[in-house]
């Protein structure tokens, strides 16, 4: 089991409340539903402790592999999530980050 974060900004002029409405009725679910996936959920920012937050949503995702999580990201039925991550994502502040718990 893989856990992966993403970590990215809102465009400038997009609402919490346009992203979340995307976010529930596409993302979360068409990714939760892909091969390999086994947890996919998402949290919006509430704030940081001393600053501002650098990001504004993070992606909790738990996948068979980094591998399989980068073949998801690649299938068909993902064209949807991906476009419109696109639309709603500041790209150059978005990061994948990819781990294993300490056991």
């Amino acid at each position: 089991m893989q856990k992966i974060y993403v970590l990215y900004k809102l465009k400038p002029g997009v609402s919490p409340e346009e992203y979340i409405e995307w976010s529930k009725t596409v993302d979360q679910a068409i990714t939760s539903k892909q091969k390999g996936v086994q947890s996919f959920r998402v949290f919006l920012i509430d704030g940081a402790r001393g600053k501002e937050s650098p990001w504004d949503v993070v992606e909790d995702i738990e996948a068979d592999s980094w591998d399989a999580w980068e073949e998801v990201l690649t299938q068909p039925a993902m064209k949807e999530v991906v476009a419109g991550f696109q639309k709603y994502a500041e790209r150059d502040s978005s990061i994948a980050i990819y781990g294993r718990e300490i056991l």
